[in-house]
């Protein structure tokens, strides 16, 4: 009898085992794919997150070079230019989608928005969505599609024309002091008493100048060409229509490991002089702390014969931009200028096969270089040791050609005027740690000013 009973017991069990192994099957396979989903989830989202990033920091380069925080708010231009820096923010800003997939696809541009109300501080802000990436185990249990998003926003600071600014820092700075006054009009680029960039009928921005060393040739250093006067206007036998601008060479100060200058390898400059020219200086330093005159932050060198052919600057320049020798066309990258500026935006059309692009228009050039502008009045620019000068502001510029012909202007450095940063219109700073910006292709810190 009692046997009967346990043969029914077990009867009745059998097959338990079978269930709770399904059952604990399907609780694995739930968590599997809850687990393997939002991996997939947190990965999309962080690689979302690094397209938005990257999206609104094209953006804010694209409107820091239009020019664009060089004017004020007022300024008749501005309404034109804004137009054109907008539509290049956002061809920016879908060029670098093409480039940052999320799971696979581009993202989509929900919005990009540019704040114009801060006076040269516009900020961008980028919105992005991706659908329907792929979660795999959950669509079994009726999943859809997830959808993740990200926004960034990033700014174009330029510290002209603003009250209690922050100062600058840019890196890979020319070693080129110019003058500051423009021989176009003969007004100074920047007011050194309110640091506001010059306007005027002929705007600043899309000027050609020519760059001529203030010292007398020939000789192993820098004598300057009038001894006892700062660089200025270009010498009296410049030629007609020849707008030429006197700089005197920088004190480069030596790279160190275990921060090197970053150059390219065809670029073998003999000096620390030339390797700054050829390379991106991330040694030596043009911070502004002060507008005005208020303190020297840097010094020119006398021991540095920059100009001629066979100068230092010339051999330097030539090979930052590719060109096989002085000249035009020979091999460097060319600035197409549609129409006057602020009617047309300049065009960069590669030639230097720099990337494969040779032929096509790009948005960035080795030939777009930084140059610090220095206070040239007699009272704060020192002839003799210790040499000290005051950095303003900085000149954005295109490097057209190193100048032949004419023996007068052989070594001279034609270029462009794409922006102009000044350090403010206020004689202190705000005491903040300056921005650090530049990267050797702009004066205008580009930032993302998200929180991480």
């Amino acid at each position: 009898m009692e046997g009967n009973i346990r043969s029914r017991r077990r009867h009745h069990q059998r097959g338990q085992t079978i269930i709770l192994v399904a059952i604990s099957l399907v609780s694995l396979l739930a968590m599997a794919a809850l687990a393997i989903d939002v991996v997939t989830l947190y990965a999309a989202r962080s690689e979302i997150q690094r397209a938005a990033d990257a999206a609104a920091l094209a953006g804010a380069k694209a409107i820091a070079d239009s020019g664009i925080t060089t004017l004020l708010l007022t300024d008749p231009n501005f309404t034109t230019v804004q137009t054109w820096a907008t539509t290049a923010a956002t061809n920016q800003v879908n060029g670098v989608l093409q480039n940052n997939l999320i799971s696979g696809q581009a993202p989509t541009l929900v919005s990009d928005t540019i704040d114009w109300t801060l006076q040269g501080n516009p900020h961008i802000t980028v919105k992005l969505q991706s659908n329907n990436l792929p979660s795999f185990f959950s669509k079994m249990w009726g999943g859809a599609g997830t959808v993740v998003t990200a926004t960034a926003t990033a700014e174009a600071y330029n510290p002209a024309n603003v009250q209690n600014f922050t100062p600058i820092a840019p890196k890979a700075v020319k070693p080129w002091l110019v003058a500051n006054i423009d021989p176009n009009t003969a007004n100074p680029f920047i007011t050194t008493s309110t640091g506001n960039v010059e306007t005027s009928l002929l705007p600043v921005i899309g000027e050609t100048l020519n760059l001529t060393a203030d010292c007398q040739p020939p000789g192993l250093g820098c004598t300057l060409l009038s001894p006892g006067n700062p660089p200025g206007i270009g010498p009296a036998n410049s030629l007609p229509n020849y707008p030429q601008v006197e700089y005197v060479p920088a004190l480069v100060t030596p790279p160190t490991s275990p921060n090197p200058n970053v150059c390219p390898s065809t670029c073998t400059g003999a000096t620390d002089y030339e390797q700054s020219i050829e390379c991106a200086d991330v040694s030596t330093s043009y911070q502004v702390v002060s507008c005005g005159g208020g303190a020297a932050n840097t010094q020119w060198d006398n021991t540095v014969y920059p100009g001629g052919l066979t100068g230092l600057s010339a051999l330097g320049a030539e090979c930052l931009i590719h060109a096989t020798s002085h000249g035009n066309n020979k091999g460097q990258d060319k600035l197409d200028n549609p129409g006057p500026w602020p009617i047309s935006p300049m065009q960069i059309r590669a030639e230097s096969n720099l990337f494969l692009q040779s032929g096509h228009l790009v948005t960035t050039s080795t030939s777009i270089v930084t140059i610090p502008i220095i206070d040239n009045t007699p009272a704060n620019f020192q002839a003799v040791s210790p040499y000290n000068v005051t950095v303003v502001g900085f000149l954005q510029a295109f490097i057209n050609e190193v100048r032949g012909g004419n023996p007068n202007h052989q070594g001279d450095i034609n270029v462009t005027v794409l922006n102009i940063a000044g350090c403010s219109n206020s004689s202190t700073n705000s005491g903040i740690t300056p921005v650090v910006g530049g990267s050797g292709t702009s004066p205008i810190p580009v930032r993302l000013i998200t929180p991480p």
